[in-house]
């Protein structure tokens, strides 16, 4: 099967116009900064013009896959290969406009130019690209990223371009945006699958793919106004309205945030369902301490935060994971996306709540499940999840300055090892 192609400036010009079909509020709404000391800083999130452009190309992809289903059952399998075209068209347009785009564009060219530029002047053209990644550190965590992008930065100096290359490949590797990239990423595998089936003469077993696109479109489309994300979006603006002093903006905020909660525990399986009991909890205890500015209230802020997004991921990761039930990686996943769940919930009970307790639970829920998908793997996947089961060992068995680092480390490394599955 080719290669999808790079439509660039095209691609960009095409969701333009798939903006124009909707009424779009061009504000973007400041993100939160949470750091080691739990700082609260305004900074970059996903633009509404942004999630409009997505959440509308995938409900065009969801009709263009429905349409292909539906010429599979009327035999006519040369027009359900024009439907999937115009879907992968379609996801392409979504892929350019992931907040992580422009980035992946900008080294994707850096990589090209070391073909045929001096290594000076391709180190001049990385200093942009740390400025970007600093711009959507409040979305996500970037650390990891700008530690290679700085080695690639080094080798360039040292005029050595293959491991500048290296580095690069390593930078793009770790920008992850799980909501959008693991959906997407799903769906377009599914629809190239499905297409290879369909020129093999199998429309049954294309129907099935199709299937698991379906699934996974379909929360691409949602994404952006499932309760899940409204609720992190009411907590981020709860987190805004209390550092300006709007106190009972901030609780009205909390309000909403709960009630959002309360309506995705509906569609939630157990795990998620006791987690979401306890961020209500949370929710209504704290909504009675905002009437004043203090670190302990800022504190439990955050954590509030950092739940709704790792909740957030472990929605689209679950979702993702239906394109594994045709293959035999499924119970490998499951364990991995279990194992990113605990292992934030682990940072948040350290660096944030400082409960010993919890931090304790929550790092053996995190090698229980790490050690179930061992036990599941083989290969190279096995050695690179006994890799990062090693990451949490040392994490549980350190008490140094560094831990955010640490943490973001694992995070990273399992978050890339669930979007290859």
């Amino acid at each position: 099967m080719k290669n999808l192609p790079r439509f660039g400036l095209l691609s960009l010009l095409v969701a333009a116009m798939l903006v124009a079909t909707v009424t779009v509020t061009a504000q973007t709404v400041p993100a939160v900064g949470l750091h080691e000391e739990v700082s609260v800083v305004p900074g970059r999130t996903v633009s509404r013009a942004e999630e409009r452009i997505i959440s509308r190309s995938a409900a065009r992809v969801l009709r263009h896959i429905a349409n292909a289903r539906a010429a599979i059952h009327a035999e006519d399998l040369g027009q359900a290969r024009v439907n999937l075209e115009q879907a992968r068209t379609l996801l392409e347009i979504i892929r350019s406009v992931r907040p992580t785009a422009s980035i992946i564009d900008h080294i994707w060219a850096a990589k090209k130019q070391l073909d045929y530029r001096t290594s000076e002047e391709v180190g001049l053209d990385l200093v942009p690209i740390d400025a970007e990644l600093v711009d959507i550190a409040d979305i996500l965590p970037v650390e990891q990223a700008r530690k290679h992008l700085g080695k690639a930065r080094q080798y360039l100096k040292k005029g050595k371009k293959a491991g500048a290359r290296t580095e690069l490949e390593a930078v793009q590797d770790t920008l992850i945006y799980t909501e959008i990239d693991l959906p997407l990423s799903s769906t377009t595998q599914a629809v190239i699958a499905a297409e290879g089936l369909l020129a093999n003469n199998k429309p049954e077993a294309a129907d099935k793919m199709l299937a698991v696109a379906e699934d996974n479109v379909q929360f691409l489309s949602l994404a952006v106004e499932s309760p899940l994300t409204q609720s992190r979006n009411s907590i981020t603006q709860a987190i805004r309205d209390y550092a300006a002093g709007r106190y009972d903006a901030a609780r009205a905020d909390l309000a909403a945030a709960s009630g959002w909660l309360a309506q995705a525990k509906g569609n939630a399986d157990k795990r998620t369902q006791k987690k979401l009991v306890e961020m209500e909890k949370t929710v209504r205890t704290l909504s009675k301490d905002l009437s004043a500015n203090t670190e302990h209230a800022k504190s439990r802020l955050a954590g509030l935060w950092q739940r709704a997004v790792a909740l957030s991921e472990h929605e689209a990761e679950n979702i993702s994971a239906g394109w594994q039930k045709l293959h035999g990686a499924s119970k490998v996943k499951k364990n991995l996306i279990d194992a990113k769940l605990e292992l934030g919930y682990a940072e948040i009970s350290q660096l944030i709540d400082h409960d010993d307790a919890a931090l304790a639970y929550n790092l053996k829920l995190v090698k229980n499940s790490l050690n179930r998908a061992i036990n599941a793997a083989n290969g190279t996947l096995k050695g690179k999840i006994v890799t990062v089961a090693g990451e949490v060992n040392a994490i549980e068995a350190s008490t140094g300055k560094n831990m955010k680092s640490s943490y973001e480390k694992a995070r990273s490394d399992l978050r890339r090892l669930i979007r290859d599955l």
